[in-house]
């Protein structure tokens, strides 16, 4: 690379700030990041949770690096191995998880060149308190940081469109193609900048030729993005002879038989659901009245700018355009793929309260005396994010209690294993079978935050008789017990869930639930489902 292709490349992080400017805003992203990081999150910090598909990733074994390989994932599996290292300790994947949020928001408020100091603080909240990070910190720390880290490269990718035209757009291009290798609904991060920073551009009073002519660069770079990481996969796939799944909700590939229209339906449902679907029990009624209020304003604020402004036409239709169009952006993820899309996969939904917030920024007051809608729409953010924060907290404390509950069962179910005549220790193979009603029911006062991502289950282990979850049980032995307790293999493992016998047997802890059949130690902690009939194969 050539001097002046490093000075056009570096020349992306100058704006009109003075270098003193630059160094306190990042300094300012910094705290802002981790004081509401570490309020909200830093109880998941400091524990071990491991739960459900944590227990298998608490150490990166082949298994592990072989799957995310299969899902077109090969980023993680680099950024494992260059940055994080194989095991999945908390503190640590905390401190990543905070460094990636902190250098996001600051290129996120570079982005939008807005002054002051209030924009920077929301901007830190936005990023690190919202229900994708609390989902990702409940259930699936093990890959947090590297999300957020994907998160990271569509923004800097955003920000070489921003300052440096199709030139900036070319080295663009791998930031987004890693985006997507290390997880591929972030790639949504990038879709969604690129068209508040349209509709901010369109308020500052920008042409409708040069917002247009600048967004078709920033959708040129995505899908030359999108192409280079398909054809990595590709390729990884013919060197490493992997094939990519298809029986997952987690494949790669896209599935059919899903009209046009209901696609569409379901992508805005999807989206309107996260924050104005009261039936989603931790959409509390105050979150809800803010959730309306705030958008409300916003969009009042922008009709006053549409109706008064000397923009023209064009401008003017490009931005409602751009706004009925957002909840597509946001959700790229549903749109591209038909699948069905979960709270870790919804992180670009919440920059959407960016757009609450940017007419109150970017647009002068009407009159002084309203001038007060600026800081009311502040306050009301800041509320909504701390109520973001007693979330947070309260979802860790439901999985402590639950990984306490759940230790204190196993421990009891393995004496009882290890007081059978016919058990050695280390050589005869175990098998689950059921669920135990004893922790598959709900916390008392925790029942708002069941539906959200990495807080669904009662327990950290779940769903005992689909052939999976054979790897959690002998996960928890291995890691959470520290037990030689070995456990059949998963034809042995379907097999035995189906079995007759087990029908008979009674559940933990009556008399009998421990017995040994052709050779195994069966021990039934609950009755078994309709899977344990059809659906293991």
């Amino acid at each position: 690379m050539t001097e002046t292709w490093k000075t056009r490349l570096l020349s992306a992080w100058r704006d009109e700030r003075s270098p003193e400017e630059e160094r306190r805003l990042l300094f300012l992203c910094f705290t802002a990041v981790f004081c509401w990081g570490l309020v909200a999150h830093a109880y998941g910090f400091f524990r071990a949770s491991f739960s459900h598909d944590m227990l298998n990733a608490l150490v990166t074994t082949s298994v592990e690096t072989y799957w995310k390989m299969q899902l077109g994932r090969p980023g993680i599996v680099l950024y494992r191995r260059v940055i994080r290292g194989v095991i999945a300790a908390p503190w640590l994947l905390g401190l990543l998880s905070l460094l990636w949020l902190s250098l996001s928001c600051f290129l996120v408020t570079k982005l939008f060149r807005i002054p002051g100091k209030i924009f920077p603080v929301l901007v830190a909240g936005i990023l690190s308190v919202n229900i994708s990070v609390i989902g990702m910190c409940a259930g699936f720390l093990y890959e947090m940081d590297a999300n957020l880290f994907a998160m990271l490269c569509g923004v800097f990718a955003v920000l070489l469109w921003d300052r440096q035209g199709w030139r900036g757009c070319l080295f663009g291009v791998p930031f987004v193609a890693f985006c997507m290798g290390t997880y591929q609904s972030m790639v949504s991060v990038p879709v969604t900048l690129i068209m508040l920073l349209s509709i901010t551009a369109l308020l500052r009073g920008e042409s409708f030729s040069a917002v247009f002519r600048k967004g078709l660069l920033g959708v040129g770079m995505l899908l030359a993005g999108a192409l280079l990481y398909w054809a990595a996969v590709k390729l990884m796939c013919v060197w490493k002879g992997i094939n990519l799944t298809m029986n997952s909700y987690n494949r790669l590939e896209q599935g059919t038989g899903f009209s046009l229209f209901g696609k569409l339906a379901a992508v805005y449902g999807n989206w309107a659901a996260a924050f104005w679907d009261p039936s989603r029990s931790h959409v509390e009624p105050f979150v809800l009245a803010i959730n309306i209020v705030l958008p409300v304003l916003a969009l009042l604020r922008l009709s006053v700018w549409l109706f008064c402004s000397e923009a023209g036409i064009r401008e003017k239709a490009l931005l409602v355009a751009l706004l009925l169009l957002l909840p597509l952006g946001m959700n790229t993820a549903q749109l591209g793929f038909s699948l069905p899309v979960h709270d870790l996969m919804k992180y670009a939904f919440w920059l959407f309260e960016l757009l609450w917030l940017l007419p109150f920024f970017l647009l002068p007051p009407l009159r002084e005396k309203r001038a007060l809608l600026r800081p009311a729409s502040a306050l009301l953010a800041g509320l909504l994010l701390f109520s973001n924060v007693q979330t947070a907290n309260n979802v860790y404390l439901k999985k402590q209690l639950e990984q306490d509950a759940c230790l204190s069962l196993m421990t009891r179910v393995m004496y009882c294993v290890e007081e059978q005549e016919d058990y050695i220790p280390g050589e005869t193979p175990l098998v689950f079978v059921g669920v135990s009603p004893l922790l598959n029911k709900s916390i008392p006062g925790f029942e708002a935050y069941y539906d959200i991502e990495g807080a669904t289950d009662s327990s950290p282990i779940v769903k005992s008789d689909a052939s999976y979850f054979y790897n959690v049980y002998a996960a928890y032995l291995r890691s959470v017990l520290n037990s030689n307790a070995v456990t059949a293999d998963t034809q042995t493992w379907a097999r035995l869930q189906k079995d007759v016998r087990t029908a008979e047997m009674p559940c933990y802890p009556g008399d009998g639930c421990v017995r040994l059949l052709d050779g195994i130690m069966v021990v039934k902690l609950g009755e078994r489902t309709a899977a344990a009939y059809g659906g293991i194969s």
